[in-house]
């Protein structure tokens, strides 16, 4: 399976149900998208054993578990620019990073051509209220027109009519590479809800990371504090689930979770080996739009 064609056509096909009419009753569903950084899908549900991540493993064991997802790139802004657009970055002239938007001083944005739209100005159109917190990064200036609202305080919660379908994008940002190199009050306090048995300690094993990594108490402990961020990120994952349940929208709502890219370690990020493309995928479909689709292992 072409994972990343089959991933862009149903978003297509999500743009394409949110517009047409349904049977009566059921409502345009809406579409939850939760992202993170920088992690290749060492997750309890692809069978990393040092993974905590319940409700990671939860979401993939009642929806669907993609085992061959990959990026067009090892690095984010080439992937955000296709993920938001549909356009492979090549084609797009965004496969450059850094060649223009946050981080540098000299811009070098490439003119996205007028006929090429952000995915969320499809669903604007068709009704929906489009919200990104907080992050773009796409190597271009996304239009006025992409979002309702983009910022850190974006949030479906904040739509004007309760009964308006949303689409709404949440990016959490303390797994990136970054994050593996905090210092150790730092580290502790971005993972402070794992309990001491979700705690990696430095008896991490040398079979929990690829062999081409020296082993070293380095080493070991750079990939300790890996999984621990993750594991802070399906804390996350879980109050955005629950805020879904609190306000009775979950069985209405398909979400999606995605890695930008692979692991952000050396060998792996800005190179276009699989430690760098690989990526978690995992989408719950509620029943009512999805025959067939809740339960299914893998695709």
């Amino acid at each position: 399976m072409n994972n990343r064609r089959s991933f862009l056509k149903s978003l297509g096909a999500l743009t394409v149900l949110s517009a047409l009419p349904l049977k009566a009753g059921t409502k345009k569903p809406n579409i939850l998208w939760l992202s993170t950084e920088d992690i290749s899908p060492h997750l309890g549900c692809y069978g990393y054993p040092h993974a905590h991540t319940p409700t990671l493993d939860q979401m993939a064991a009642n929806g669907i578990r993609y085992s061959n997802a990959f990026t067009v790139s090892g690095v984010c802004a080439p992937n955000r620019s296709t993920i938001i657009t549909g356009v492979h970055a090549n084609s797009l002239g965004t496969h450059h990073m850094r060649s223009g938007g946050e981080g540098v001083e000299v811009s070098h944005e490439p003119p996205v051509p007028n006929e090429v739209r952000c995915f969320s100005e499809y669903l604007r159109d068709a009704g929906y209220y489009c919200t990104n917190y907080y992050k773009t990064d796409y190597n271009f200036d996304p239009p006025d027109s992409a979002w309702d609202e983009c910022s850190h305080e974006a949030h479906w919660k904040n739509r004007p009519d309760a009964n308006m379908p949303f689409f709404a994008v949440f990016n959490y940002t303390y797994t990136h590479e970054g994050s593996t190199r905090f210092e150790p009050g730092r580290h502790q306090e971005v993972t402070a809800r794992l309990t001491p048995e979700q705690r990696q300690g430095d008896g991490f094993q040398l079979d929990s990371f690829p062999p081409y990594y020296a082993d070293t108490r380095l080493q070991r402990r750079q990939w300790a504090k890996y999984y621990e961020l993750i594991t802070g990120l399906d804390y996350w994952i879980a109050e955005r689930l629950q805020e879904l349940e609190d306000a009775g929208l979950y069985d209405d709502t398909i979400v999606f979770f995605w890695s930008d890219h692979g692991v952000g370690m050396p060998r792996a990020k800005r190179w276009l080996y699989d430690s760098g493309t690989h990526i978690p995928l995992i989408v719950h479909i509620p029943e009512q739009y999805g025959a067939g689709a809740q339960g299914s292992p893998e695709a």
